[in-house]
């Protein structure tokens, strides 16, 4: 048991490789805004993920291509790729984007951070200045029209 929970089960090496393996712990992050799931694709295998912790079983004596992204309206968001060396401790962490137009970011625990949070705050910073504008109008249309 790790300090989040149960340890997940190790999802098999979907590829050929015969040599050494070992296991790539990843930790999936939701971003601000972030959709129902995410999806790992380690070296083309694609693997759809809850979010949280989850285990793959990876070639040891080799590099290994990891991306991660959600599931939007449009497609694939919140690109983040990496590639895991031999010589790499085989623990990822993914952060996913604030706004969902910006890229995700996956690197080694507690060095990642959450993209797009200017852009989501300067949306709702713009949003409640629409709304007090249109508040503004509202009471000044209704005292011009009480007081005549």
């Amino acid at each position: 048991m790790n300090r989040l929970g149960p340890v997940p089960p190790v999802i098999p090496y979907a590829g050929q490789h015969d040599g050494p393996r070992r296991v790539l712990s990843l930790r999936l992050r939701r971003g601000l805004i972030a959709t129902a799931s995410a999806s790992v694709n380690i070296d083309g295998a694609v693997y759809p993920q809850q979010w949280g912790e989850c285990a793959f079983e990876i070639p040891a004596d080799r590099p290994v291509a990891v991306a991660v992204y959600q599931h939007g309206r449009s497609g694939q968001v919140g690109l983040a790729t990496a590639v895991l060396g031999p010589d790499h401790t085989p623990t990822l962490e993914y952060r996913g984007p604030a706004h969902l137009a910006m890229a995700g970011e996956l690197g080694a625990p507690g060095t990642v951070r959450q993209r797009g949070v200017v852009v989501q705050s300067g949306l709702c910073g713009c949003l409640i200045v629409l709304l007090l504008l249109l508040l503004g109008f509202i009471v000044f249309v209704f005292t011009s029209l009480v007081t005549r």
